[in-house]
């Protein structure tokens, strides 16, 4: 009897084993339902929290600000010399402006840069000044800079203007304990990188980049104020841009330290980026206008691209965010002029000035549904972790079911009677070769579509689109080659299983078998190995759960972004039977591909797809963003093999 108790134990866990992975797919489901509508409940008013300054030394508005009507008249008049020298040559600008600091009695100076990459050369000349505190030790400093080219592609004429304006103004004061430095950067972002760089000591000289060193320098930047007003007008309210490379963001206390002020000594309206909203009582209304500031800043997070120069100085972990001003006519708001703005920026400096050390009292991980409410990461991580863990109970769904066998496998005499044994383990092989050698090409031809698209041959008619496209050869090469040879494998495989059942029946009706040899040969034709496709999104399934997880921490919103788009389609699509679904699922995939996703980019912004893959390039080889390479190592080689996978025979 004791054989038998065991026996029987063994039995009903092997039962509820099964019960277990049986119900792990429909688990996975359920969590990913949970995990979308924790997303989706985040942006509620409930879930959020009212933004606070967290660093006492700040004292965001308590000092009296020395911009007067004067200062406002002096930018005035600079705004007729900035429009002036802005259409001269890069380096007659640069000394133009670089006298003008000057005049004013700050320590300027200029520097050159050449960056060429693969798709283009740019050059440009940065023009720079130093405010030396009579107060300080020349360790420590503050920036305030700006950019020639404003993100409306229009001269940021206010914007310099009020630099040479705030300039003179901080000259006449003596309270302050940091050097103020101004930059005024050419193009576009590369300026500000290539200044970057010479002030940390790691400028280049090389045919690929070249930074003049300065000539003029201060101590470690605490944080930096990134200034962009275009035209000569007036504006309706400020726009606050955030997002750094690769979804950096600044301690959250550069935001709120800007929030109060704007609610005291300098009153204008503040939003996220550049949409602005009406107020309104609707609650359903409110939590959409919510949503979509976060989505935006989930958009810009993912893609990696900083939303202003501000992006740059957080790689060198320096805080700063971009001020950005808003013309709407006919907006309710009142407007306000380069006063009101020269007012804020003071303001804010002064507060910076009163640090003490660097700020890290706020939040660096946080969420904005609105300028003044914040989600922080601890309500935000989980639904992350739990699209993840839903990648892995189907996958360990199918591997359990993968190596399943019926629990009559053999039997063993007790007495005079015959017992079923359960086996405590899977006898099935599971054959790996076939997924780990499919998934291994779809990461080589990842590598290659990457190294292809940044390798400059020096070819004629050599683009980045046309080496997309011979990319996409390659993949389609790929996909037709291992889903061909998987389907002859499978024919060789059910090939030798016919033959072995024939050899069976044949010696069976000759009576030359034994029981026990009857029961091993049922046996070993239930060791059938398990299915490639199964092996095969097994793997892709625990891989995406990895890379999901782990990027979560890096960069939230590139997870989220990946997860949402791969998760419905990896757990539930799989070979069919009918050709024209395993078809249509492929379709599906491929449309989530990077060219697919390159295309639908393209119509939604009207764009050509060589702008939109040469925009990628040029992000990756001047900022450095991960977009790119994300692509190419670690999302396409996924979606191929899913697309191998939906393709291969169904046993």
């Amino acid at each position: 009897m004791g054989l038998l108790s065991r026996l029987s134990k063994a039995q009903r866990q092997q039962i509820f084993g099964r019960f277990v992975l049986s119900w792990m797919p429909t688990l996975s489901y359920v969590m990913v339902a949970v995990s979308f509508f924790w997303l989706l409940a985040l942006p509620h008013q409930d879930y959020s929290k009212r933004t606070y300054v967290s660093e006492n030394a700040l004292l965001p508005g308590s000092a009296n600000v020395q911009f007067n009507w004067d200062d406002n008249l002096a930018a005035e008049a600079f705004r007729d010399t900035v429009q002036r020298i802005a259409s001269l040559p890069s380096i007659e600008r640069a000394q133009a402006l670089e006298q003008q600091f000057a005049a004013i009695g700050l320590k300027s100076a200029t520097q050159n840069y050449t960056l060429n990459t693969s798709t283009e050369s740019l050059h440009g000349v940065n023009t720079y000044a130093v405010f030396y505190a009579p107060r300080s030790d020349g360790t420590e400093a503050l920036v305030l800079s700006a950019s020639w080219l404003s993100r409306d592609k229009t001269t940021n004429t206010n914007a310099i203007s009020i630099l040479l304006s705030l300039g003179k103004t901080f000259k006449r004061g003596s309270h302050f304990s940091k050097d103020i430095i101004f930059v005024v950067s050419d193009g576009e972002a590369e300026g500000l990188q290539a200044w970057l760089k010479a002030y940390h000591g790691n400028e280049e000289s090389t045919y690929e980049r070249h930074e003049e060193p300065l000539r003029v320098r201060s101590g470690a930047i605490q944080a930096a104020l990134n200034l962009d007003f275009a035209g000569t007008g007036d504006y309706n309210a400020l726009g606050i841009f955030f997002e750094g490379v690769n979804g950096q963001l600044p301690n959250l206390d550069m935001i709120n330290t800007i929030n109060l002020i704007s609610m005291g000594i300098a009153p204008v309206e503040l939003t996220l980026h550049d949409e602005l909203v009406p107020y309104t009582d609707n609650m359903t209304k409110n939590y959409l206008n919510s949503l979509r500031k976060m989505l935006y800043q989930m958009k810009y997070q993912a893609v990696g691209t900083p939303t202003g120069n501000h992006g740059l100085y957080l790689k060198y972990k320096i805080d700063a965010i971009t001020l950005y001003g808003i013309d709407r006519p006919g907006w309710h708001s009142h407007r306000f002029n380069l006063f009101r703005v020269g007012a804020l920026l003071e303001s804010t400096v002064r507060s910076l000035n009163n640090l003490l050390e660097h700020l890290h009292q706020s939040f660096f991980f946080y969420l904005l549904s609105d300028v003044r409410r914040y989600t922080s990461i601890g309500l935000y991580m989980p639904p992350v972790i739990i699209l993840g863990v839903s990648f892995i109970f189907q996958a360990l769904s199918l591997w359990g079911l993968s190596g399943d066998l019926p629990l009559e496998l053999e039997s063993i005499a007790e007495g005079d009677k015959t017992v079923p044994v359960a086996l405590p383990y899977s006898r099935r092989s599971r054959n790996f070769k076939v997924a780990s050698t499919t998934m291994g090409m779809a990461i080589v031809t990842g590598a290659a579509t990457f190294h292809l698209l940044t390798t400059e041959f020096g070819l004629v008619g050599e683009t980045p689109m046309l080496k997309l496209v011979a990319s996409v050869g390659v993949c389609s090469m790929l996909v037709l080659s291992a889903v061909s040879t998987a389907h002859v494998r499978a024919q060789i495989i059910k090939s030798a299983s016919n033959a072995q059942t024939t050899r069976a029946i044949h010696s069976d009706s000759k009576g030359g078998s034994t029981n026990s040899d009857k029961s091993h040969v049922v046996a070993d034709q239930e060791l059938t190995p398990a299915a490639d496709w199964i092996m095969l999104k097994t793997l892709i399934l625990a891989l995406s759960a990895l890379i999901v997880t782990t990027l979560s921490a890096l960069n939230f919103s590139l997870a989220v972004s990946m997860g949402v788009l791969i998760v419905l389609p990896y757990m539930a699509f799989r070979p069919s039977r009918w050709t024209v679904v395993s078809i249509v699922e492929a379709l599906i995939l491929l449309a989530i591909s990077p060219p697919g996703l390159m295309m639908v980019a393209s119509w939604w912004y009207a764009k050509d797809p060589s702008e939109v893959l040469s925009w990628v390039l040029r992000e990756y080889e001047i900022l450095g963003t991960w977009l790119l390479p994300t692509a190419c190592f670690i999302y396409w080689p996924l979606n191929l093999a899913a697309v191998i996978m939906v393709l291969l025979p169904v046993s």
